[in-house]
């Protein structure tokens, strides 16, 4: 007869109701001690799964294995009312939770996720990890974790709550299907470190982090990563609940590739949050190498106290090592989903990723990373060739990274050294010093010379660029501006012109793209050439760029001034620089009627009126000054009709509205902001090719306070507009 450990891994991978009960049947042979003993360990792992989050999957078993009338209660049948939520179907259970799709009434109308107490499961002990559970998400509010709206009391006396729905695939699987690189798979990685800072400075620890905990879903074409189910979290410093929760000596609460050592010791009063550390270095493990770093397949097979051993003490391979043993069908694989070929992915991953991933997985935590931010941080300064924290300080290693980050001034360094040594072999054969002064005079002369024209040229055609792009020659445009950047790709000018003409398109990425190797490449920020550049790396998802240019702008005393408030509101800024963006931003309604406020451009007096009050009323809805923002934006919608970006304001004067109560008013307008997306869609397509229909940086925060605005007042994301991608498919298509 099998163990009662195979018998439950085996059981676990069974996701059909009437599978898992006739194999548990056939596997115990009829002892119903074994049968109870399997059935206790699988409703305690199901305790931790949330349907929410995953409604093709269900957690079986909750119940005794024999058919429990309670669980066919139609008390929850659709079109049932709970309070202001009616039911629709239902999209999972858990250990304790029936989950439904429900339409949530008033008092706005969305569609939402609402999870009940299983009728016939209201022990002490279910009704205290429901309520940590609900407490945990409600003390929240991340972009990367999943809200919680509402929560209430059945009249049958179950608790349920309301929480965002979310849809979307497991970390692991989008990244695969999406064969994201090794770059664009640390970007996720790393908002789901900050998803889990929050949660840590909330007082939370997740305590079962894992890839199908990590669900990733898709906003206007940017991935976004939401981290899920906090049924198993664990209150620091405070307390969640009013009933203590007895958790039992036999069980371990996460799952076991992704556990750290000191959860396999089931010490659970002894867990902190670099527990959550370790599981995100095993998240990190996988998504760079596609395996766990114990495998999943061994930890199955093995017993209670084998698996506790294995956890605590065995250490894993190095992730560049693991990839170097795989060949074959597996190592094709692998290397396709992350488009690079297994040595080129071997060789990203060997050295600061190794470190970065081996710290994380420590077995002694005080060596782990200190929190989730630090490990964030950590690799972010890969992606920018930057020393990580992980990895030991040699000098040796200190200065590639160096000579990686600074390869043009290096170069220039060894031509003077290598000059310098010329010079010395010259002076020591005095018969040639003549000859090869005059040689590389001539050299000198011919090397300026060649710059010279290469830089005219380049300037030649930067000027036929815009000379085709404003009479419509889209195509002959990008070839000239291509061109230019190919004969001079140092001048930071050439970068900075075709970012503006592919902007002007509504060619985000390429645009981003662009204007990131101009500031890498010393372009200044001074002028209003960079209005709108920061918001559109936020649009694009480049943040390293877009926290640069923000910090230059807030350094350079003569840079724009529309250009640095703009940037900063679209980077939601904290409470304390929205009212000090919505101070200056009355200063400058105040220029057009006197004197320049101290410390403000004289740029300032060439913004239209119409914007400065869209900037007051956008800064003081940021913060929090709603009475101010709704004045404002009325006043920018009406004074000044000459303004070409009129009617931007209405997402924010919406959510303003919406702020205060004035739900009637939030509705009218955001319909009045949705008339306006029509029409300049349909303009856009119909009349622009595809081009944006006002100025683009107007366009870019319009329709990301659009969103924002439908997403408040609806109570649901829209689905992506694809007239959206028709603009972008013309606007490609005009350029080719």
């Amino acid at each position: 007869m099998q163990s009662e450990k195979s018998i439950f891994f085996h059981a676990i991978d069974l996701d059909n109701v009437n599978v898992r009960q006739a194999y548990l049947r056939k596997a115990c042979r009829g002892d119903k001690k074994l049968l109870a003993a399997v059935s206790e360990l699988l409703r305690e792992h199901d305790r931790d799964f949330n349907p929410i989050d995953n409604p093709a999957a269900v957690a079986l078993l909750p119940t005794p294995l024999e058919n429990d009338p309670k669980a066919t209660d139609d008390r929850f049948a659709p079109g049932t009312m709970l309070g202001a939520y009616k039911l629709r179907e239902q999209i999972g259970e858990g250990g304790f939770g029936l989950v439904f799709v429900a339409d949530q009434l008033s008092p706005v109308r969305r569609r939402v996720a609402l999870k009940i107490i299983k009728p016939g499961m209201e022990s002490k002990e279910i009704m205290a990890r429901f309520e940590v559970e609900r407490q945990a998400l409600a003390m929240m509010d991340h972009e990367n974790i999943a809200r919680v709206f509402d929560a209430g009391v059945t009249d049958s006396g179950q608790s349920y709550f309301v929480m965002e729905l979310v849809r979307g695939v497991p970390l692991n699987q989008f990244c695969d299907n999406h064969r994201l690189n090794t770059e664009d798979r640390l970007h996720l990685f790393i908002s789901v470190c900050n998803a889990v800072q929050h949660a840590h400075q909330k007082g939370i620890i997740h305590r079962d982090l894992k890839p199908t905990n990590v669900l990733v879903t898709q906003q206007d074409s940017r991935p976004i990563a939401k981290v899920i189910d906090f049924g198993v979290v664990k209150a620091i410093g405070q307390r969640l609940s009013n009933t203590t929760i007895y958790t039992r000596l036999a069980s371990m609460v996460g799952t076991p590739a992704y556990m750290s050592p000191e959860q396999a010791e089931m010490t659970v009063g002894d867990v902190d949050t670099r527990s959550d550390i370790y599981s995100l270095g095993v998240l990190l493990y996988e998504l760079l190498t596609g395996s766990t770093p114990l495998a999943i397949d061994r930890l199955n097979q093995v017993g209670f106290d084998e698996l506790r051993r294995i956890i605590r003490e065995e250490e894993p391979l190095r992730p560049s090592k693991l990839l170097s043993t795989l060949n074959g069908d597996r190592a094709s694989t692998l290397s396709a989903n992350r488009r690079m070929e297994p040595a080129q992915l071997e060789s990203t991953i060997r050295g600061d990723l190794d470190w970065i991933v081996m710290k994380a997985l420590d077995k002694d935590r005080n060596r782990r990373y200190v929190s989730a931010a630090a490990m964030a941080e950590d690799v972010e300064r890969h992606l920018n060739e930057q020393p990580v924290e992980a990895r030991p300080p040699t000098a040796r290693y200190r200065f590639s990274k160096f000579a990686r980050r600074n390869r043009v001034v290096l170069t220039t360094i060894s031509l003077v050294a290598a000059a310098l040594l010329l010079g010395s072999a010259i002076s020591v054969w005095q018969a040639r010093v003549a000859i090869d002064a005059m040689q590389q005079a001539n050299q000198t002369r011919k090397d300026l010379e060649e710059f010279t024209n290469r830089l005219k040229h380049a300037n030649s055609l930067l000027a036929r660029g815009r000379a085709n792009a404003e009479a419509g020659s889209w195509a002959e445009a990008n070839s000239s501006y291509t061109a230019a950047t190919q004969i001079q790709p140092e001048y930071f000018h050439v970068w900075m012109e075709r970012g503006s003409f592919y902007a002007k398109l509504g060619l985000w990425e390429m645009s981003a793209a662009d204007y990131a190797r101009a500031l890498q490449r010393g372009s200044a920020v001074d002028g209003a050439e960079y209005l709108g550049v920061p918001q559109l790396f936020l649009y694009t998802g480049d943040l390293a760029s877009y926290r640069e240019l923000v910090d230059d702008l807030r350094n350079s005393n003569s840079g724009a001034t529309g250009t640095k408030l703009r940037g900063e509101l679209m980077g939601k800024p904290s409470m304390e620089s929205a009212r000090m963006i919505a101070a200056t931003a009355e200063e400058l309604i105040e220029d057009s009627r006197g004197s320049i406020p101290s410390g403000l451009s004289n740029r300032s007096r060439r913004i239209p009126r119409g914007v400065k009050l869209y900037l007051a009323g956008w800064a003081h809805l940021a913060a929090e000054q709603y009475d101010q923002a709704i004045e404002r934006l009325e006043q920018s919608l009406s004074e000044d009709v000459t303004w070409a970006g009129l009617g931007i304001s209405y997402p924010l004067l919406a959510m303003a509205y919406s702020h205060v109560g004035r739900d009637e008013d939030a509705y009218i307008t955001l319909e009045k902001s949705q008339a306006a997306l029509d029409d300049w869609l349909d303009e856009s397509l119909e009349k622009m090719q595809g081009t944006p229909p006002i100025p683009w940086f107007d366009w870019i925060e319009f329709i990301a306070n659009h969103r924002q605005a439908a997403e408040m007042i609806r109570g649901e994301r829209s689905p992506i507009d694809p007239r959206y991608q028709q603009q972008r498919a013309k606007a490609q298509s005009v350029i080719q």
